[in-house]
């Protein structure tokens, strides 16, 4: 945890003083002094000293100098429930079920000879890799207009071919397996780079189809389960804690994500001024919602924009936007929530105490829709064919999990400073007494002052008008948890946040 350092100066009558080091870009932490990124960096010039307003001794005071700024944020933490929400997409279970009692070392490098030459996989492969590729068989159901087998990241496909190729990689104790393995591993990560879109998104196929496969693709949770993927790799989380990755390939995949973060939140349907959820395509340039099959229009929709949130509230770098469209998500679902009713095999049905959100939403407003094959919306899901009706999830309990997160979210979010970004002019200075905290402010006006605990908890607000631009604050107040800052805010401003040293 980096901790401010503080230098400070001989005693006087004025009681001791504190400023922050003249080297504004040093920190001290529990590994030694380190030097921070300029975005982190404290501003730590000190601002004109107070007009004393009464006598002050040694013992009553203490002047602390606060710097503002990009204050030091706290490391984000992402609730446990979040982190386990994603484990959903990580299984390559397929592989593993249809091995069987075969050994994996053997299937794993069967595998590897169904790969395509961009280094991608077909879906629906897994019993074909009881065996090795006869070089003959399709390598892939999809071919572009050119004949080339097409790779995909549909149903799971080659993200979990990686993910068993990586475990195998761990596992083995055959070198030939080893170098087998790892080779497969980088022409698959080549996939996934030559594959991405230029603004962040990933199709459904590479390369193009010709088609809405060429969209960015979060249906059935395509690019979400590439992302999480990826993210793993990055961080090197287990099997992809070995060499099978090179640092360059680890760098470029780092790219790439930031890149698939920040499609994510430009692709985000922003409805009558409100961020909402996403499509289950998105135009690859412009970010609009897109349509897919003849039954799939463009539309917000309630399955697919699940596995964005959860994503979302599991990146470490909960930047405002991030939140931003965390919590208008969460919003969404809030409003489209429908209770006591569940669909199952082409029936909609009452049940008390269930949750139900619908696939399709208009993309302008929230009134659900059903399309058959022929590509008409209608409202009336009897009118469109008994085929449509039971063979397509138009409904679902998509979003209870997702909102039973939202407490946890919030208060894994109160420590952070994403959003607590304030004018470098800004640089109060504190007193502190017995009975109360003296604050220089940059203007006279009514503010208002809360003091914050440790788990985002507002322990006590005070709306007090400050006079010769100091505001007076009754001490803090203090939980079990801690005191963790003191939030100060002006009608229609950003506010203030100040870290005091302890007592």
């Amino acid at each position: 945890m980096l901790t401010c350092s503080p230098s400070r100066k001989k005693a006087d009558n004025k009681g001791e003083e504190f400023s922050l080091s003249d080297r504004s870009d040093r920190w001290s932490s529990s590994e030694g002094s380190r030097s921070l990124p300029n975005s982190t960096r404290l501003i730590a010039s000190a601002p004109a000293p107070l007009e004393r307003r009464r006598p002050l001794s040694a013992k009553r005071t203490m002047w602390f100098v606060l710097c503002c700024g990009l204050l030091p944020a706290a490391a984000y933490t992402p609730p446990a429930k979040v982190l386990t929400s994603l484990d959903k997409y990580r299984g390559f279970g397929e592989l593993t079920t249809a091995a069987g009692s075969m050994d994996l070392d053997t299937y794993t490098a069967n595998l590897t000879t169904w790969q395509m030459s961009h280094g991608g996989f077909s879906k629906a492969e897994a019993s074909n890799y009881t065996a090795p590729w006869d070089g003959k068989a399709p390598l892939s159901s999809w071919t572009s207009s050119n004949g080339t087998p097409l790779g995909t990241y549909d149903n799971n496909a080659t993200v979990q071919e990686m993910r068993l190729l990586a475990t195998r990689y761990a596992a083995t104790a055959s070198s030939t397996n080893k170098t087998l393995f790892k080779n497969s591993f980088g022409k698959a990560i080549g996939f996934i780079l030559a594959s991405q879109l230029p603004k962040g998104g990933w199709p459904q196929v590479h390369p193009k189809r010709g088609n809405y496969s060429d969209m960015a693709t979060y249906n059935d949770n395509a690019m979400i389960r590439l992302m999480v993927l990826v993210k793993d790799i990055v961080d090197r989380k287990a099997p992809f804690h070995t060499d099978i990755v090179s640092s360059s390939d680890r760098t470029k995949l780092e790219t790439a994500l930031a890149a698939s973060v920040d499609f994510a939140l430009k692709s985000q349907i922003v409805d009558n001024g409100k961020p909402t959820v996403w499509c289950a395509q998105h135009d690859p340039s412009t970010y609009a919602p897109a349509s897919a099959r003849a039954y799939e229009l463009a539309s917000k929709s309630g399955s697919e924009s699940v596995g964005i949130v959860y994503f979302l509230m599991a990146w470490p770098d909960q930047t405002p936007e991030i939140q931003k469209a965390v919590k208008g998500a969460i919003a969404w679902y809030k409003s489209t929530l429908v209770k006591d009713m569940t669909f199952s095999k082409g029936v909609f049905s009452t049940a008390a105490g269930r949750n139900m959100w619908y696939r399709f939403y208009d993309v302008t407003g929230d009134q659900p829709f059903f399309c058959d094959r022929d590509g008409i919306k209608t409202r009336d899901f009897s009118s469109i064919s008994l085929e449509r009706q039971t063979g397509y999830q138009w409904a679902g309990d998509y979003g209870t999990t997702l909102l039973g997160m939202e407490s946890d979210y919030l208060a894994a979010l109160a420590p952070t400073r994403a959003d607590r970004e304030v004018s470098s002019a800004v640089r109060p200075t504190v007193r502190r007494f017995p009975d109360r905290l003296e604050v220089q402010v940059p203007q006279e006006d009514l503010w208002t002052a809360s003091w914050i605990d440790a788990r985002g908890r507002h322990l006590a607000t005070f709306r007090k008008v400050s006079h010769d631009r100091i505001l007076e604050i009754p001490r803090e107040t203090r939980s079990e948890a801690g005191v963790s800052y003191l939030e100060l805010r002006r009608e229609g401003t950003s506010p203030i946040h100040l870290t005091l040293p302890p007592r």
